[in-house]
């Protein structure tokens, strides 16, 4: 795969290592930093038409499948524009979207894109078999936070969200489907039954960092439960046997700065003060970051070789 740093913030500039071998491995390194606070946590149409031009521009006509790191995971949405480039570069094949997060990104949203809601972007999209998101570990698969889900993505099978666990330690009950977890079928279990609902040859992986335990990522989110090395499990057994035609990791902690013109910023910081933690990781673990972009980095090109 081709590596990409897609700068929307601050993250990733100081990662020497990441950035050394993603230049050395012949990828490029896109910066849109004027850019992010216009998309960070959401963007109208306009915004994020100008980020996708943006992406657009910075990448030649290497064929090479994507694999772009992206910083905070306030930039979750994106990753519903790297899908649809990615389905183009893949033509007429059926995709399935792996999904790693520790929320479900699942909301329903209109005028633009949101970190809670590129999920049904990318599930809606032509090519896209479906989604299949796991590790959740938040509250907003449980009511009332699941109220702000779209039902329809998990009623017409186009979404499918194993949990980390469920309360009383059984299914998931999602809008009337029952779903298995991580914790009832034990880690063993839940790796041979992931390898059963791909059902496509191609695949995209998108992960937030924010699925792993804090001792594996410093984010702006609450956290999940999955250590790196499950992780990297988990990616093994979704990509055997299949083509691997895109992937993007993202969920490296930044300071945050809002934009998008008029009340936007000022809306945006109410939003994070609701929703993400008050205090910033500690600069020994955000420094930890670059150790695990770098062991995904080698694991997700092992996959896609």
């Amino acid at each position: 795969m081709r590596p990409v740093l897609l700068h929307l913030d601050d993250a990733l500039t100081s990662q020497t290592a990441l950035e050394g071998r993603v230049l050395s491995d012949g990828g490029r390194s896109v910066d849109c930093r004027d850019l992010g606070p216009s998309v960070r946590l959401w963007g109208r149409p306009a915004s994020v038409q100008a980020l996708e031009d943006r992406v657009r521009a910075g990448l030649d006509d290497d064929a090479r499948p994507l694999l772009t790191f992206m910083g905070s995971g306030d930039f979750h949405h994106v990753s519903a524009l790297l899908v649809r480039l990615a389905s183009e570069r893949a033509s007429e094949e059926a995709i399935t979207v792996v999904h790693f997060d520790n929320h479900p990104d699942w909301v329903r949203y209109q005028n633009g894109l949101h970190c809670g809601s590129w999920v049904a972007t990318a599930a809606r999209l032509p090519s896209v078999s479906k989604v299949i998101t796991m590790g959740v570990c938040s509250s907003d698969i449980l009511p009332p936070g699941s109220k702000e889900g779209d039902a329809s993505l998990i009623q017409d099978g186009v979404l499918e969200l194993y949990a980390h666990a469920a309360p009383g330690g059984g299914t998931l009950d999602l809008f009337g489907k029952d779903f298995a977890t991580i914790q009832s079928l034990g880690e063993d279990g839940f790796a041979d039954f992931l390898a059963t609902r791909i059902e496509t040859e191609s695949l995209y992986i998108t992960i937030d960092k924010d699925v792993l335990r804090p001792d594996d990522a410093a984010t702006n989110w609450d956290q999940g439960q999955m250590t790196l090395a499950y992780l990297q499990r988990l990616l093994a057994v979704a990509a055997r046997g299949r083509r691997l035609v895109g992937a993007d990791v993202i969920g490296d902690w930044s300071h945050p700065r809002y934009g998008g013109g008029g009340l936007a910023p000022l809306l945006k910081k109410g939003e994070a003060l609701l929703d993400q933690p008050w205090s910033a990781p500690s600069v020994e673990a955000r420094a930890h970051n670059q150790a695990v972009n770098l062991s995904l980095y080698e694991t997700l090109q092992e996959l896609a070789a």
